[in-house]
Order: structure tokens, then C-alpha cells, then sequence
């Protein structure tokens, strides 16, 4: 892995977005995180930034973060996938693994599952995508 790992928030929602990337920089403290609020913001970021991880929200104003995922691992195919969103139907997450995604993990769930995740992701590769949200919602 490079010394300095690069992450793309793809999140609409700027408070989450912050959240997320203090987050991030608090478990990977060597990380640069760079932030999207839609998803051509998102594919613009992959573009210049080339990051090894994206964390991507499901429902952004001008695209479904799942249907993002297969045009970003065309161009960037050893980028690692997590999709993190409010939504946690069983269908929501296996739409997102046949994208591409290696986890998906529930937002009332992020602060006690992303920094795992991103470890797997980063280390382990896609080899079991790990979900828990058909357990965890209400």
C-alpha cells in the first residue's frame, strides 16, 4: 500500500461529508480525503485525484451512487469501494456488490463499522463483502 492513502467521500449531505472525513483522517491519520457532494463531482475527483478508496452515499442529487460504482472501477479498477447509506434493504446491498462494491455499511452503523471496513478493503480486497445492515435496522 503507498504511503499515502488517498480517499474520495462521495456525500451530499455536508455535515456527514465532514463527519466522515475527520473520521477517516482520525483512523488513517497519513490519508488525504478529498470530498464530493454529487456524482460528477465524484467522477471529477476519481479523475484527479486517484483515490485507492471511495466512500459513496447511494441517493446524490444528480446520480445513484450505486450505478456510479462500475464507471469508476472502469477507469480506476484497483480502487476499493464502500457504500455507505441510510439505505439498508437487502436489495440496496446486493445491487451494490454486483456494482463492484467490497462493503456496505448502514450510517447508524458507520462509526463502529467504516474503520474495519476500510482496513479489509485496503488489505484484503474484495474477497468478502461484509454486511451487517439487515440486522441493524429498525
Amino acid at each position: 500500500m503507498k504511503s499515502k492513502l488517498v480517499v474520495l467521500i462521495v456525500e451530499d449531505d455536508a455535515g456527514m461529508r465532514r463527519a466522515l472525513a475527520e473520521f477517516v483522517q482520525c483512523g488513517f491519520p497519513q490519508s488525504v480525503v478529498l470530498q464530493a457532494a454529487d456524482g460528477a463531482q465524484a467522477l471529477e475527483a476519481c479523475h484527479r485525484g486517484c483515490p485507492q478508496l471511495v466512500l459513496m452515499d447511494v441517493a446524490l442529487p444528480d446520480a445513484n451512487g450505486i450505478e456510479l460504482i462500475p464507471r469508476i472501477r472502469a477507469t480506476l479498477p484497483a480502487t476499493r469501494i464502500i457504500v455507505v447509506s441510510q439505505h439498508t434493504a437487502e436489495a440496496y446491498v446486493e445491487r451494490a456488490r454486483a456494482a463492484g462494491a467490497c462493503a456496505y455499511i448502514a450510517k447508524d452503523r458507520v462509526f463502529h463499522e467504516l474503520l474495519p471496513a476500510i482496513d479489509r478493503a485496503l488489505n484484503g480486497g474484495a474477497a468478502a463483502m461484509q454486511s451487517r445492515v439487515a440486522q441493524h435496522h429498525d
